[in-house]
């Protein structure tokens, strides 16, 4: 399933290129524990961060998405993580 949010907190003096969010987005994953390390993956386009890759839970895309959605320059963010429990 998909999800997406729109964003708006961009100020149009200051732009940050895809490359730059991309790469804070991938730290502040990185440092979120409720983000197993390694899970998702982040690309960038025109200000909108796509989060591709497999997690255990919605507990982690909520994570996910609450972290990558307050990064400046963002303009909105696609969700398209697979959730897939781990077997006993």
């Amino acid at each position: 399933m998909t999800r997406s949010r729109s964003v708006t907190r961009s100020n149009p003096s200051i732009r940050l290129t895809d490359e730059q969010i991309a790469a804070e987005a991938t730290r502040r994953l990185a440092w979120d524990a409720a983000v197993p390390s390694n899970t998702l993956h982040v690309k960038v386009s025109h200000g909108r961060i796509t989060l591709l890759g497999v997690i255990q839970h919605d507990q982690q895309r909520a994570a996910a998405l609450e972290d990558v959605s307050r990064l400046f320059g963002v303009t909105g963010v696609s969700d398209h993580a697979t959730i897939k429990a781990n077997s006993p």
